[in-house]
């Protein structure tokens, strides 16, 4: 499945169809529908007319052994799909190069398999189309998060003004929380795995959910898998953990159950957390539906709890189960591989001070990377009201030709812009300074840091950032060089 603009360049893709062109997302964004075919690309005003007129349109194309991707017949099916703001093409992609021989077609599938797959199919379109606009919200939220937040430094503010600030960085920070559940949906967002004990984490969140949960509910955690070790990214499963118990308190009646123990799934031992209440349960239909983005059976909520763990359990190569029924409650199992002779990583957060003293950075020449322009200036004005001297680069090309003409002492750089992604940049900076500190900066990645690169960035910052966040990642980055 591919989402395409109108003018036909490509604007998404899911996992199958990176394998079936042979090019990862970050490739297939640079290039458009002429990369399958190039008469495709001519034909393609054509078909968008047929798309408006007959809402789906089926058209066979020859793709040549050129494309990466051929020699294959494949047969896209198109139809518009609308967006806030925009109208893109949903293309599904088939392999229908085999069709031609006379072999038997084989049985159609049973009419639960095929309920089965088009729900698939309807959630892996709704993640493309969700993640597209978290990254262009979370770009637009790095302006208002991290001018707001270096605002509150200035000591002349009155009081007022001051919580002005305060309340305009927490809302903020709020919008990025639901970007951050739109991103664990559609299976992007800063991805680092290490390894880690699931039921300490689950200990250290003990108070927290009993705020959580309602007072007049009983709340029993009890861990029984203190054994397991498990690979995953500590801020994604809380976030698993607290939105499962959020749902379990806004269902239940009495009692809300937190607990762990081992499984063993084909032999394997897997560590299961099961969060259940006695609440009213819910109907087929609804079952159905819980883990598609934005629908909710509360008005007041925006839905996207129980899709952003849809995600993550989905990214974590574990599987997710409910178990619901009108008037005997819900119960939803979590499933993570272990792993084996492995020490679970210590962790330690530095709690942020308004009060601390930030370095400066004079005579540090900073080279900034990104293609959108509000990213651009306040990352600028950021490092400059530290002392640095920053050049800008709109895209990876000039970021390029910026790195042979000139001489910088750190380059920080989105990770999705045109041409020259910003691994290409890494690499380039590498090529032409092995010890170039480098800070690598993205609303999403399509892989975890380090992941299918022969470099590794310095540090990643996941988009949008407080001011502070972005001055303890440069103080990181030039700490360790």
């Amino acid at each position: 499945m591919l989402l395409v603009e109108p003018d036909g360049a490509f604007a998404g893709a899911n996992p199958a169809a990176q394998r079936l062109l042979g090019q990862p997302v970050a490739v297939l964004l640079e290039r458009g529908v002429g990369y399958l075919a190039p008469d495709l690309a001519t034909r393609w005003p054509h078909l968008m007319r047929r798309v408006a007129s007959e809402r789906e349109v089926s058209v066979d194309v020859e793709v040549d052994a050129a494309s990466g991707a051929g020699p294959k017949t494949l047969r896209l099916v198109l139809s518009l799909v609308s967006v806030p703001g925009r109208h893109l093409i949903q293309a599904f992609a088939f392999d229908v190069t085999t069709e031609r021989s006379p072999a038997p077609s084989p049985p159609p599938p049973p009419p639960q398999e095929d309920e089965q797959l088009a729900a698939k199919q309807r959630l892996e379109s709704l993640g493309l189309v969700a993640g597209g606009i978290a990254h262009d919200f979370n770009n637009l939220l790095v302006g208002v998060l991290a001018e707001a937040s270096a605002a509150r430094e200035d000591r002349t503010l009155s009081d007022g003004a001051r919580e002005a600030l305060r309340r305009i960085e927490a809302a903020a920070r709020r919008m990025a929380q639901l970007t951050r559940q739109l991103l664990a949906y559609a299976g992007r967002g800063q991805f680092v795995t290490v390894p880690i004990a699931p039921d300490e984490l689950l200990g250290e969140l003990r108070e927290q959910l009993v705020r959580l949960v309602r007072p007049e509910l009983e709340l029993d955690v009890a861990p029984g898998a203190q054994a397991s070790v498990i690979e995953a990214d500590p801020s994604l499963l809380r976030q698993v953990v607290l939105n499962l118990v959020a749902n379990a308190s806004d269902a239940g009646h009495h009692r809300v159950a937190v607990g762990t123990r081992t499984v063993l799934r084909d032999g394997t031992p897997w560590w299961q957390l099961e969060i259940s209440d006695d609440g009213a349960g819910m109907d087929p239909a609804t079952l159905g539906r819980i883990f598609e983005p934005f629908f909710s059976t509360k008005p007041d909520r925006h839905g996207l709890g129980l899709s952003a763990v849809h995600g993550i359990i989905r990214r974590l190569g574990g599987v997710i189960e409910v178990d619901s029924r009108r008037g005997q409650g819900s119960r939803f199992r979590v499933q993570l591989p272990t792993v084996k002779n492995v020490e679970p990583v210590a962790r330690a957060n530095r709690p942020a001070s308004d009060s601390d003293v930030t370095p400066k950075l004079f005579g540090l020449r900073v080279l900034v990377a990104d293609d959108e322009p509000s990213v651009r200036a306040t990352v600028r004005r950021l490092l400059e009201r530290r002392g640095a001297t920053v050049v800008v680069a709109a895209d990876g090309s000039e970021a390029e030709a910026r790195l042979h003409d000139e001489q910088f002492g750190l380059v920080i750089s989105d990770v999705a812009m045109p041409g020259l992604s910003g691994y290409d940049v890494l690499a380039v900076a590498r090529s032409i300074d092995a010890k170039m500190p480098v800070l690598l900066m993205s609303g999403y990645t399509e892989r975890a840091r380090g992941e299918g690169s022969e470099e590794e960035a310095d540090a990643f910052l996941e988009k949008p950032f407080t001011a502070r966040a972005l001055d303890d990642a440069i103080d990181e980055v030039l700490k360790g060089r």
